[in-house]
């Protein structure tokens, strides 16, 4: 009779999983981490893998006296599956000990405290940070091990430190074009010193960054009691990268843009990018771009990279031509993986073709300083869930450095980003700047405001006091952008957005034809080199609409 009851129930479909007296963690979380599925077949083995899966939940959140029983009961569409809990207590920790001389400064890197409970996934976080603390001070192959006394509430750290050790040789392999300085300059370590972990982590990390290795791989050899070998192993990727891309913005024009780079110039990690681009609207307006870059890293023992950016841009529009060509010549250093600074002198000339009368504010050439520190805590860079982005400008041009165009302008960009829901993020975007005008100032100089980077639905240099032809500027600009991302299926997304914009020569929120804001929706296609997007703006202060394609997000 059991076995054909048995029989029976192995038949029938799951029609309801219940769960009884759990109070500390919700049904959803339970009801994820099990095997058993309404709809699916009853599984008496399945089930009572799913107690013991139920039990390890409990275990990791600190309770350790969990009792659970399953029940099964016949019911009309098939088969009820009960899981009956009985939680427990659950104990808190008064005291963590550490079983090591170096108690006092490991202390502070816990993620755990007294007080806590008995949490697994805290205690496992807590055990790394501690072994890495300890490979940090040169212990290359220490061990920390961790147990558990909840009936007197201690946590006990057992530390297995080894010997400290020193660096004897660092090698690579795996190289076949790349010069070997290229690679040993990124090593933050040297031979002689003591081994520290997170030096070989940035070391790994730095390598990759260069950009033309597929893998880094880095191996530790014991060759005595107190030295090692570090041996790092690439896999090298082609270094010419080739990018062609299309857009369009209705009714605003199209745009066509191409992209040449190689990232190891001569083999030796330079870098040169070549990056021409054109734009056409349906007025008959056009202009094309020609950018390039050159990039020598490490020109000094401080690890300057150096950077020259020449340019040259042609505007046709139906009241003026404007020519500009200048170049960039500049600094950068990178502090830590999240923050670098960089100064730079900007050389530009720009020169008008016009039919009409244009204001005798244009002038024509402009040198500048330029200084920005940028911090980077977003935790991608593509398609980023989390983070922080920050960067401060400021600018000196004119005066003691000769042009025409005289002024001292303030910067302040931000981004945010955080994860409201698993498939949800919400990212926003803040600039805000101010020009002080010192002397003569052409209106090119200052901002400007429009079009599918700044404020979707509006047109590009549509916002501001000062105008040439079409184009608005102002001294004071304000410029917010927020996003909601959402993923819907598989690879897309859909995106709503508020963008806020302000350009004006004063502060005076009175005068509102100079503050303008939109609404708008944005489909995303994710890919592995970027998100697709399309933008649909709709101005809140006018008339009309913008459609707008391109790749990555505006930020």
């Amino acid at each position: 009779m059991t076995s054909f009851l048995i029989f029976i129930l192995l038949s029938e479909p799951i029609s309801k999983i219940t769960f009884i007296g759990n109070h500390a963690i919700p049904n959803r979380e339970i009801r994820q981490s099990i095997l058993s599925r309404v709809k699916g077949e009853y599984n008496e083995i399945i089930v009572n893998q799913d107690v013991n899966r139920i039990a390890r939940i409990y275990y990791n959140k600190g309770f350790f006296k969990t009792e659970i029983q399953s029940e099964v009961k016949k019911r009309e569409e098939g088969v009820e599956v009960i899981f009956n809990i009985i939680e427990g207590v659950r104990p808190r920790i008064k005291e963590i000990r550490i079983e090591d001389s170096l108690k006092k400064p490991a202390e502070k890197i816990f993620v755990i405290k007294p007080n806590d409970y008995f949490l697994q996934e805290r205690i496992k976080e807590s055990r790394d940070k501690l072994e890495s603390f300890y490979k940090e001070q040169g212990y290359a192959f220490a061990e920390v091990t961790f147990s558990l006394v909840p009936d007197s509430g201690y946590l006990i750290f057992s530390i297995k430190r080894g010997e400290v050790f020193y660096i004897k040789d660092i090698l690579v392999k795996g190289l076949k074009v790349t010069n070997p300085l290229v690679v040993h300059r990124e090593i933050e370590l040297k031979r002689g010193e003591r081994y520290n972990q997170k030096k070989v982590l940035n070391s790994q990390r730095r390598i990759y960054s260069l950009g033309f290795y597929s893998a880094v791989g880095v191996e530790i050899v014991r060759v005595s009691s107190d030295s090692l070998n570090l041996i790092f192993s690439v896999k090298e990727l082609k270094t010419r990268l080739l990018n062609f891309g299309a857009g369009v913005s209705l009714p605003i024009g199209f745009l066509l843009s191409f992209g040449l780079e190689e990232l190891n110039l001569f083999n030796l990690g330079q870098r040169f990018r070549i990056e021409p681009s054109f734009k056409i609207d349906i007025k008959g307006d056009w202009e094309a771009k020609f950018e390039t870059r050159y990039i020598l890293p490490y020109i000094t023992p401080l690890k300057l990279n150096f950077s020259i950016l020449p340019f040259y841009w042609y505007e046709k529009s139906s009241e003026f031509i404007r020519k500009t060509r200048g170049a960039e010549f500049r600094f950068s250093r990178v502090y830590s993986e999240n923050i670098q600074a960089n100064i730079s002198n900007k050389y530009k000339f720009v020169d008008y073709e016009s039919e009409t009368i244009l204001p005798d504010t244009i002038k024509g050439v402009t040198n500048s300083v330029k200084f920005q520190t940028m911090v980077d805590y977003r935790d991608e860079f593509f398609n980023p869930k989390r983070g922080l982005y920050f960067i401060p400008t400021f600018e000196y041009a004119g005066g003691i450095l000769g042009g025409e165009n005289n002024f001292f302008r303030i910067e302040i960009e931000e981004k945010t980003f955080f994860q409201i829901l698993e498939k949800i993020v919400f990212a926003q975007r803040t600039k805000a700047g101010v020009i002080f005008q010192t002397d003569g100032l052409s209106i090119d100089e200052e901002y400007y405001l429009g079009g599918q980077y700044t404020l979707r639905g509006y047109n590009e240099k549509s916002v501001g006091p000062d105008s040439i032809g079409d184009e608005h500027y102002g001294k004071i600009l304000f410029n917010s952008n927020f996003e909601m991302r959402t993923g819907i299926f598989k690879n897309w997304g859909l995106v709503s957005f508020l963008d806020l914009g302000y350009v004006d020569n004063k502060i005076d929120l009175s005068r509102t034809e100079f503050l303008k804001w939109s609404l708008g929706l944005g489909l995303r296609y994710n890919t592995p080199i970027g998100p697709i997007r399309c933008d649909f703006g709709l101005p809140m202060t006018e008339e009309g609409y913008g459609i707008y394609f391109g790749l990555y997000h505006i930020f």
